[in-house]
């Protein structure tokens, strides 16, 4: 309040200032002339004593405040320049925060990549992953076929090797004329998954109990009916009991020439059949004997029926 008074004092001071300047001791000097009348003197002296008293300064108030007004110009410059210091601090910090947000952009940006890379990597590495597993299960797959395989090869080897040994019995059975019945039964036993092998083996059970003859035994044998063969005659269908007798003996005794041309049809038949068992061709033998007709035929049936079951056993041994 009275620094304002002292305030308000200075700025109107040309107002009242030459007025009280003649009263204080550096005021105007006198004149050098005569001295002015003391009753207007007076009167000036009295109005001057008649105006209000100036208040007194206060000198130490006025110091005072002098001294507040320089500490808050202080306080104003240092907030100013304190302003300035903190505008100059926001501004690195604004710039620092936009290098943070520019790094940041860069960091998300590489960020965003590398997981686009990572995501692309994976995927790749899923994608093996899978193919990997599916040959794994593939390869599982086969290594369990592979020892099914092997194992039914194994199982498969082991029988077909009893088989063939059961086989290699049978044949030599067959070539010493013998009956073949446990063979047949211990083959058809190993074979018992093999239909193939069981359909190829059936002819043989119809002899396997008796066996069948060998070939040696149907040349010795077809020697001996040869002649009965081509010189066999039917009787005469009214033929009396004589007639009967007299051809049964003929049959007993037969007389057949060894050289020369044959001399009838069932005799050239018989001879190419000798000739064709010569060479071990039955299949040859029997056909030359099937050409035969009426009691040739007959004559020859049961030496054919013997060799055809001979040739049956041996078609079914060739094809087992």
């Amino acid at each position: 309040m009275v620094v304002g008074l002292i305030i308000a004092g200075i700025m109107i001071s040309p107002f009242w200032a030459p007025a009280i300047a003649p009263l204080l001791p550096w005021g105007a000097v006198l004149p050098a002339g005569p001295i002015p009348d003391y009753a207007a003197l007076a009167a000036r002296l009295e109005a001057i004593e008649r105006r209000p008293a100036v208040p007194a300064i206060d000198v130490s108030a006025i110091g005072s405040a002098q001294s507040a007004l320089a500490r808050r110009v202080d306080q104003l410059e240092a907030a100013r320049n304190g302003d300035r210091q903190s505008e100059t601090a926001v501004a690195s910090l604004k710039a620092g925060l936009q290098r943070l947000e520019e790094q940041l952009g860069r960091i998300e940006a590489q960020a965003a990549s590398r997981d686009a890379r990572e995501a692309a990597e994976t995927g790749k590495v899923q994608q093996e992953l899978t193919r990997l597993r599916t040959l794994a299960a593939d390869f599982a797959d086969r290594l369990a076929e592979q020892e099914r395989r092997s194992r039914a090869e194994e199982r498969t080897q082991s029988t077909d090797a009893a088989l063939l040994v059961a086989l290699l019995q049978i044949r030599e059975a067959v070539e010493q004329a013998r009956p073949f019945a446990a063979e047949l039964n211990a083959f058809t036993a190993l074979a018992h998954d093999r239909p193939d092998l069981l359909a190829t083996a059936a002819p043989l059970a119809e002899v396997a109990r008796e066996g069948v003859a060998g070939r040696l035994a149907l040349t010795k044998r077809l020697a001996e009916v040869a002649g009965h063969i081509a010189s066999a005659t039917a009787l005469p269908p009214q033929a009396d009991w004589e007639a009967q007798a007299l051809a049964r003996l003929r049959s007993l005794v037969t007389i057949r020439r060894i050289e020369g041309a044959p001399q009838s049809e069932p005799e050239a038949s018989v001879r190419a059949a000798e000739t064709a068992l010569g060479r071990g061709d039955l299949g040859e033998a029997v056909a030359q004997l099937d050409r035969l007709a009426d009691a040739n035929a007959e004559a020859a049936g049961p030496w054919l029926r013997i060799a055809r079951q001979r040739l049956a056993v041996e078609a079914a041994l060739t094809h087992l």
